[in-house]
């Protein structure tokens, strides 16, 4: 077997293993979070608003807490081992290892997206205990959930590089993320709230994520599905491209 490969190997699985051998700390708080969700305002606020798109509210609110879990597990897992490895850890031993800059990348960004593919799945599980629902584009929904993953993996090792504190590790989840989640139509459609929020979601680019989420999941949407298709391969393309660059300079990995 080649050398560069079980090196990637070997980096890969410590990353996976990295989350999934301590389910409390990195599965668990997301999913018991997203039951509160489930029971709070699709259960509590659903009986309520009944329908909203002509599906069950609960239903709705579905593909954007699957994105939202989607999003932060893909983006924690490489942005927290890469500060912890760069100023506590062993970074230096994973340098001169016969791994190529490429491999070194891929094996932080697919260990990543695995995890946000996990925190994902555990979504649906949870709904399911709720309602019940069939996919209605297999091929759409694992591009869409392929490329989001790959997008916020790729992210999470860009600010994982560039951290110098916890604080700065959390700043773009706590500071970006999740208010565009929450501004990303999760809980509404643009046509039922006023015209201001309505144009502030339609320039999220993560209400573009949820769009096609939600049209691939129950085959409802609010916007052009394949023009925010488009916009986020454009947008993973152009991540990925400054992820490898930096990997390949040795961005923050040498200091």
């Amino acid at each position: 077997m080649n050398t560069k490969f079980i090196s990637f190997l070997t980096l890969f699985k410590r990353e996976f293993n990295r989350f999934f051998k301590v389910p409390n700390n990195t599965i668990l708080p997301h999913l018991i979070t997203t039951l509160f969700y489930f029971l709070i305002f699709g259960i509590a606020i659903g009986s309520r608003i009944k329908e909203v798109a002509g599906v069950d509210y609960l239903l709705f609110i579905l593909p954007g807490l699957f994105v939202q879990n989607l999003i932060n597990g893909s983006y924690s897992n490489p942005s927290g081992s890469l500060y912890v490895s760069r100023n506590f850890g062993n970074m230096s031993d994973i340098l001169i290892a016969p791994i190529s800059n490429l491999s070194l990348t891929l094996a932080y960004v697919i260990a990543g997206m695995l995890r946000g593919i996990v925190l994902a799945l555990g979504t649906v599980l949870i709904a399911l205990f709720f309602t019940t629902f069939s996919i209605e584009n297999y091929p759409l929904l694992l591009i869409y959930i392929f490329l989001i993953s790959f997008a916020f993996a790729c992210m999470g090792v860009i600010i994982g590089l560039w951290a110098k504190t916890f604080d700065q590790l959390n700043i773009f989840i706590n500071f970006v993320v999740t208010p565009l989640t929450f501004l990303g139509g999760v809980f509404y459609t643009t046509d039922i709230v006023p015209n201001f929020l309505a144009t502030i979601t339609k320039f999220n680019p993560i209400f573009y994520m949820i769009n096609g989420t939600r049209y691939a999941m129950i085959g409802v949407k609010d916007g052009n599905v394949y023009i925010g298709l488009i916009f986020l391969i454009i947008i993973t393309i152009i991540l990925f491209y400054t992820t490898f660059t930096l990997i390949k300079k040795g961005y923050n990995l040498r200091t």
